[in-house]
């Protein structure tokens, strides 16, 4: 029987078929693996397969001369082609290997994916040249009549790689940013790949838009060169109104959205003034666009509300258009019965309390800087804002942290007034505030006299103490106060025969 000296010696052919065999199923082991373990693997079946195959004298990148035997040059041809697509693969895992790190961006994986094929390329192109022995020039004529067919098929095609090049070499967005396009297509870039780029709309829907679109487009990236959006929202008001307490009474509410940021400030320039009225545009900032809708809606709330308290109407696009009687109603009230009408929490009130309520809140001025609830201290009122913006502060980890902002028709230091507890938040005047104060003995008359207030007023407070919780990361007992104060409530207006019937 031949030893194997014999068979590396006479016939290396077999051993490098073996060896290609034995890659085959290394390669397959480490299909799942990490990709160095794939690369440590493959690369020295492939340096020992490459050995045998020059032994016997089938040198990959020069012609051969064809043997006599049919079966051995049919052999050799097959390990020489496998040769080529065997560097060419790993020449790809390499090249995956080296990237690695930077796979996340998008030009990275382009290029990436571009250097893996230009190896397949050049495998292929020496894979004809010196296995088939077809000459290069009559390669070059053959492929670039074919470049031109398949270029007039897939004009289209290859419009959308090409402008997928020129975007990634531009980098005028990135995966994660949000860009508008002149054809009003806007939405987060999910993905950016040969052909097109995938876009996740407001809507939740994703749109792919195809390179060539996009490159032809003007592109308005949001998310660059920070991610801070400013939304510009037109308000029209009566053509009385003064235009220097329309800019504050504008400012102050867009200030008491906790979604709109402090810095940069809500910018509010008066664009026109006619009989119609007093054109205004604010412009307010958030976080990032997705926060802008809800941002604006909560802003139009704010607005309504404010201009309601300080008795201000909105404007008209015609003068045929007389002036509505609930305006002149409105201005006809004083300060203190706007305010309860206005004010959420006191909006179903009949006419004869929301008169007391007015009639027993006492006005107070606050300066800016100044505060208005100390913490750690039991509230002796709840106080209504009538103008100016406050700030709500918690200490969470040994700083202040600011958990909400309050603007005319917001109120606070109720809860404190019915649970008899401290108030753990601190209130600060940011502007000049006019706050109106209603005692302890007032609410509380108006607690025991209308269920329907005292169950509004204590979803309220229950709902903006979660929101407190979540904005200050706070621990169990925000939430045990929230527990404590809706059991008051409902201790409050329990039928006397209620523990009776629920122990039967």
């Amino acid at each position: 029987m031949p030893s194997l000296d014999h068979w590396i010696s006479e016939r290396p052919e077999f051993i490098a078929l073996a060896m290609l065999l034995l890659g085959a199923l290394v390669t397959r082991w480490s299909a799942n693996r990490a990709p160095a373990t794939r690369v440590g693997t493959r690369v020295p079946m492939f340096l020992a397969f490459t050995y045998f195959l020059f032994r016997a004298h089938q040198v990959p990148y020069l012609a051969a001369v064809p043997p006599a035997d049919a079966l051995e040059r049919i052999l050799g041809d097959g390990m020489r082609a496998i040769w080529w697509l065997w560097v060419a693969s790993i020449g790809a895992n390499l090249v995956h290997q080296f990237s690695f790190r930077s796979a996340k961006f998008t030009a990275h994986r382009f290029f990436t994916d571009l250097a893996v094929a230009g190896i397949y390329l050049l495998a292929f192109v020496g894979l004809i040249t010196f296995v088939f022995n077809f000459p290069v020039q009559g390669l070059l004529v053959t492929s670039g009549a074919v470049a031109v067919i398949l270029g007039l098929a897939l004009q289209s095609s290859l419009g959308d790689v090409f402008y997928g090049v020129v975007l990634n070499l531009g980098k005028p967005y990135g995966e994660g940013d949000w860009i508008s396009l002149d054809n009003g297509v806007e939405g987060r870039v999910l993905e950016m790949n040969w052909r097109a780029t995938h876009l996740l709309t407001l809507s939740q829907d994703v749109v792919i838009v195809p390179n060539s679109v996009v490159g032809k487009s003007k592109i308005i990236n949001s998310s660059s060169p920070s991610r801070v959006h400013g939304t510009t929202i037109p308000v029209l008001l009566a053509p009385a109104t003064q235009p220097a307490v329309a800019r504050r009474i504008l400012s102050d509410a867009i200030n008491g959205c906790h979604l709109v940021l402090s810095a940069p400030p809500p910018i509010i320039v008066i664009r026109s003034m006619s009989q119609e009225g007093i054109l205004i545009e604010a412009t307010f900032f958030t976080t990032e666009i997705s926060r802008s809708l809800e941002a604006q809606n909560q802003v139009y709330e704010k607005i309504n509300r404010c201009l309601g308290a300080a008795g201000i109407g909105l404007g008209a696009r015609t003068t045929a258009l007389p002036q509505q009687p609930q305006d002149l109603a409105l201005r006809s009230l004083g300060e203190g019965q706007r305010l309860v009408a206005f004010t959420p929490v006191f909006a179903r009130l009949p006419a004869s309390e929301s008169a007391a309520i007015a009639a027993s809140m006492v006005r107070e001025v606050f300066e800016a800087g100044s505060t208005v609830i100390e913490r750690d201290r039991k509230s002796e009122a709840m106080y209504v804002v009538y103008s100016g913006v406050l700030s709500a502060t918690r200490d969470v980890a040994g700083t202040s942290q600011e958990i909400g902002r309050l603007c005319a028709t917001d109120h606070f230091g109720a809860a404190g007034l019915l649970d008899g507890r401290q108030s753990t938040l601190k209130v600060t005047a940011l502007t000049l505030a006019v706050v109106y104060r209603l005692e302890k003995k007032d609410l509380m008359r108006l607690v025991e006299a209308m269920p329907g207030f005292a169950a509004g007023l204590n979803r309220e407070l229950a709902a903006r103490q979660l929101l407190a919780h979540n904005a200050a990361d706070a621990h169990d007992g925000t939430l045990e106060s929230e527990d404590s104060l809706a059991n008051w409530f409902a201790n409050l207006f329990r039928r006397p025969d209620s523990d009776h019937v629920g122990r039967h």
